[in-house]
């Protein structure tokens, strides 16, 4: 008996003890993120009242966590992780002006960055577009130079073709005036011969 009496004791213990770490973890995953007005230091207390003992003193623009409002007051928990009470007109859901400054300069020089980078890509594309615009320059050049070349061959094999054809011409008609010449040749020796011998006879 006496051991299942502190079988349950030790039950109720450990069934405590994980019902708080179960609250203490909502909790945890409840708050918000706030931010301290601007004002002179701000006090977190204890308790929800200004008789209760001052922990920490809080000043403008220190983040928070926020977990539950009761009345004026604000449970929140520092950054070192001292929970509180502090009056709630000093939160804020809004970023301090000094760290929405900080923020914007930052955006504004990341802006820059890239605004630099992007007229950097721009100035190299050009200078590939002017080279590739030169390369095709030089390659219509080209072209037109072997073309020019091309022409002027193929004139020349038709001038000479032309005169190929010409020489042909006069070529066959010079022979053909050799062969009669020829022939009238033979036909006069011919009837040279047969006249001698006639009157040899």
């Amino acid at each position: 008996m006496i051991f299942i009496t502190l079988s349950k004791q030790t039950a109720r213990i450990l069934f405590l003890v994980s019902l708080f770490a179960l609250l203490i973890a909502s909790s945890a995953l409840s708050a918000e993120i706030k931010f301290v007005r601007p004002n002179l230091d701000i006090p977190v207390r204890r308790g929800k009242g200004n008789q209760y003992k001052i922990l920490k003193f809080v000043k403008d623009g220190d983040q928070v966590e926020f977990f539950e409002e009761s009345g004026n007051w604000a449970k929140v928990r520092l950054h070192n992780g001292v929970e509180g009470w502090m009056l709630n007109r000093y939160l804020s859901d809004e970023k301090p002006p000094v760290e929405q400054v900080h923020e914007l300069q930052n955006e504004n020089e990341q802006l820059k960055l890239e605004n630099e980078k992007l007229a950097r890509d721009l100035k190299r594309i050009d200078e590939l577009q002017q080279a590739s615009s030169e390369e095709l320059e030089k390659l219509q050049s080209s072209a037109s130079e072997q073309l020019a070349l091309s022409e002027n061959k193929c004139n020349k094999i038709k001038d000479e073709y032309k005169a190929s054809q010409e020489f042909n011409k006069i070529a066959w008609f010079l022979s053909g005036a050799g062969v009669l010449l020829v022939g009238w040749m033979l036909g006069r020796f011919a009837r040279g011969s047969q006249r001698r011998q006639n009157r040899l006879f």
